[in-house]
């Protein structure tokens, strides 16, 4: 079976993240071939691990918005014989699921994975009008969380419980954030002192992952406690800002984009998201398989993996989030209880688990095809 999956580009996202490990799995798979469609090379920092496992990657070299892209896509898939495409992100949904229309009798099978509860399309009337006819032409939607669909549904004015839809949580591979060998904690903190408490966010600078809100938890504990910020974004500037405002250049470090996650994780105490909304919290997922308490948000995508297992927290309450930062670090055998929930936790969300789901749904419609 030939694949192809699309994506805008291959930047620092989760989505983008998931591409670059769940595709080298399903490659191993017996009589399946994987190949990579992006549109633009900007922002790319996981191709040279793809190329690196043989898988096949075009790139188009465009902006991703423009329609264009539409007729590039469709020349593709008619020099491929492709058994199934996977589409990830707007706008790029968009174009794959036009171009596979205007072929015709030879249309593919169309997957797409919906991975945010929310998007700033549903802030505009007229884009359900749009969202509507292209969903309508997609074979299987697949969402993240329970929450992703919902949400997804109540956007489509729709109630179908149809097969047209699937839930398939996120997964990472475990054993690389548990086996991963930490840092010494003077490595990545300039100047260090003895005692100081690592709490580590990772996570693009935007205005749903709300840095800002652990930013201000940060000035309200005590000088040990120093905070980790993974990531690049539009927001990086104003974050720093907030940072020099608050006179805690101390005690904040920005360390841009890493690949080397799983051993910060490793070294961190704490992990925390602060996010303001999610489809899936991958992070949280990688913090507990790291063997870390996790705290985040109490929000759609984040209360589904962490309820019950790590801490959770009032959206944008820096006070609450400050207190549970204090608590875990003051009570060691609480900390050792929640992070040993989280471990366990972890363990739900394997990226074999995942793979093995997904490649169930291409077999399905590849057998519908024929």
């Amino acid at each position: 079976m030939k694949i192809l999956h699309v994506i805008n580009n291959l930047g620092s996202g989760g989505a983008e993240k998931l591409i670059e490990d769940t595709l080298p799995v399903m490659n191993q798979y017996n009589d399946i071939k994987i190949e990579l469609l992006i549109l633009t090379k900007k922002n790319n920092v996981f191709d040279e691990k793809l190329k690196s496992v043989g898988i096949n990657i075009y790139n188009l070299e465009t902006n991703i918005y423009n329609p264009i892209n539409i007729f590039r896509i469709r020349q593709l898939l008619k020099k491929n014989d492709y058994d199934l495409i996977h589409v990830h992100l707007f706008p790029t949904f968009y174009w794959v699921t036009i171009a596979n229309m205007l072929n015709f009798r030879n249309k593919i099978p169309l997957v797409m994975t919906e991975h945010s509860t929310y998007n700033r399309r549903r802030k505009y009337k007229f884009f359900k009008i749009f969202d509507k006819l292209i969903y309508n032409q997609i074979d299987k939607i697949i969402s993240i969380s329970k929450d992703t669909q919902l949400n997804l549904k109540k956007w489509l004015d729709t109630n179908k419980d149809d097969n047209k839809f699937e839930i398939i949580n996120n997964g990472i591979n475990t054993e690389k954030f548990k086996n991963a060998e930490p840092y010494k904690k003077d490595d990545l903190l300039n100047p260090y002192s003895s005692g100081n408490i690592l709490i580590t966010m990772v996570g693009r600078f935007s205005e749903h992952k709300d840095q800002k809100t652990l930013i201000r938890a940060i000035k309200n504990l005590p000088n040990k406690f120093h905070l980790i910020l993974i990531g690049e974004g539009n927001l990086k500037s104003d974050c720093e800002n907030l940072v020099q405002n608050l006179k805690i250049n101390d005690r904040v470090h920005f360390l841009g984009f890493r690949k080397d996650v799983e051993r910060i994780m490793k070294t961190s105490d704490i992990i925390v998201l602060s996010s303001n909304w999610e489809g899936f919290g991958l992070v949280a997922v990688e913090g507990m398989a790291a063997g870390k308490p996790v705290i985040a948000s109490d929000v759609n995508g984040l209360k589904e993996i962490v309820n019950g297992f790590g801490l959770l927290f009032e959206q944008g309450n820096e006070k609450e989030l400050s207190f549970l930062i204090n608590k875990l670090i003051s009570d060691q055998d609480f900390y050792k209880e929640i992070s040993n929930k989280c471990y366990n936790r972890a363990k739900d969300y394997s990226i074999r688990k995942m793979t093995n789901s997904l490649i169930k749904v291409y077999e399905k419609l590849s057998i519908q095809k024929y």
